[in-house]
């Protein structure tokens, strides 16, 4: 017994805990672009909160083929699905309720409004590069999405 001690952690422990708990957000957000599934309800709010009702097309890879492996551009049901999922994220609330605080200072809640999105694209090699956006123009352009004025 008097030669044991106490395990010391070593300092790249907390490293380590970050590091996986951005990779795990980082595959959840790949996971829910790759199969672009979003719920009715968000379907329908994001239906109506589409910047202008704009038609996107893709300029780059963005889903993975579940039975080649291999990165392809997407179908328009596949970027309008997208369009649809990163307005509901990217969204931010207008009019937010204020609240007096002390020494005059005004508080405001975000409701829920003003969060990070994590997004994936893949890589030629068949990596992943991540981005943290916080518009929804900031996403398109990161994805590669770009308005479709063909339709004019």
């Amino acid at each position: 017994m008097a030669g044991l001690r106490p395990r010391r952690l070593s300092k790249t422990f907390p490293r380590t805990i970050i590091a996986i708990l951005v990779g795990a957000i980082a595959i959840v957000s790949i996971t829910v672009l790759s199969l672009g599934r979003i719920n009715s309800s968000n379907s329908v709010q994001a239906s109506t909160t589409m910047p202008n009702q704009k038609r996107y097309k893709a300029t780059r890879p963005l889903v993975v083929d579940r039975q080649t492996g291999q990165a392809r551009l997407p179908n328009q049901e596949e970027v309008d699905e997208t369009v649809a999922t990163l307005s509901v994220l990217a969204n931010r609330p207008e009019d937010l309720p204020q609240t007096s605080a002390a020494a005059g200072g005004v508080g405001i809640d975000l409701e829920g409004g003003y969060g990070g999105v994590m997004l994936g694209r893949p890589n030629p090699d068949g990596t992943w590069e991540t981005k943290c956006v916080f518009t929804f123009a900031e996403g398109a352009e990161f994805l590669g999405l770009v308005e479709d004025n063909s339709m004019e």
